[in-house]
């Protein structure tokens, strides 16, 4: 499994910064990219060995930081053996953690650092506008019901969400986090294997057509399971073909232009005008 240190390394030079989330003592780590999108990945379900160090969760951010977009990736707090509302919570802080600029915040500087450098510091603060949720397994079902909580949210990418076990998964509260993210209205895709481990494709295809039609898109990754092991590549370019799908004038055809698009959000949704949604589509 890769480090987070070859994460770094394997992105054009991209680095990523430690640091722990000041209300849930989360530990994360941030690629500042000064976009005004940020993408923020949740991992698979803790006692299970899930964490950000996961292979699906590094090639999400790295992905991302490749198109120069800022990402932020953390460990979820706590036993992660409950209905998830501390998971859901950890995610608004992450969100905000971002949106105030608290990762640009530079602690080392102090009473004598001269007025010039600290006007050069601050000309190069740009804080993210923007917040797309992309959660893997467990962090996926998270991660959509946090979405109607964050005003700037532009969408939400769920890979492989445990839909066949959610009710043990999130103790019967799986529904619910399910229904906050089909009250949110944004832009979702859901995408599984055709072999997942723990959800049939009929069960995966029964779960996408109760969410909203017109602003959800369905995928089936043709051969592979849950764990999507040599398969990441074939995740990207499903999200790469629903971003361009989904935001075609902020992307114009082109994803490296992403990073500083700029998107309407109000009250928790987005408007699109030119997105009708997508059907469900079997990929190989």
């Amino acid at each position: 499994m890769p480090s987070s240190a070859s994460a770094s390394s394997s992105s054009s030079s991209v680095r990523e910064r430690k640091f722990i989330l000041p209300e849930s003592s989360a530990k994360a780590q941030i690629s500042d990219s000064r976009s005004n999108l940020a993408v923020i990945v949740t991992h698979p379900w803790g006692p299970l060995g899930g964490n950000m160090n996961n292979n699906v969760v590094l090639a999400i951010v790295v992905w991302f930081q490749r198109m120069k977009i800022t990402t932020l990736r953390f460990n979820f707090s706590g036993s992660q053996l409950g209905r998830g509302d501390s998971q859901v919570s950890q995610v608004k802080e992450a969100a905000n953690f971002l949106l105030h600029g608290q990762h640009q915040n530079n602690n080392t500087r102090t009473s004598s650092t001269s007025k010039q450098q600290k006007q050069r510091d601050n000309s190069r603060r740009h804080v993210p506008k923007f917040i797309l949720l992309v959660g893997y397994s467990y962090g996926s079902i998270i991660s959509s019901s946090a979405s109607n909580s964050i005003p700037q949210c532009i969408g939400t990418i769920m890979v492989s969400p445990p839909l066949a076990v959610r009710h043990w998964l999130y103790l019967f509260h799986g529904n619910y986090h399910l229904e906050q993210a089909r009250n949110s209205g944004l832009p979702l895709l859901m995408m599984i294997g055709s072999k997942d481990n723990f959800t049939s494709e009929d069960s995966f295809m029964e779960t996408v057509h109760t969410m909203p039609q017109n602003t959800t898109t369905g995928a089936v990754l043709k051969d592979a399971d849950h764990f999507f092991r040599n398969r990441e590549k074939d995740i990207m370019d499903i999200i790469g073909h629903w971003i361009l799908n989904v935001f075609p004038q902020q992307c114009n055809g082109d994803l490296s232009l992403l990073a500083d698009a700029d998107f309407q959000v109000s009250t928790g949704t987005v408007e699109e005008e030119s997105y009708t949604g997508c059907p469900c589509t079997s990929v190989d």
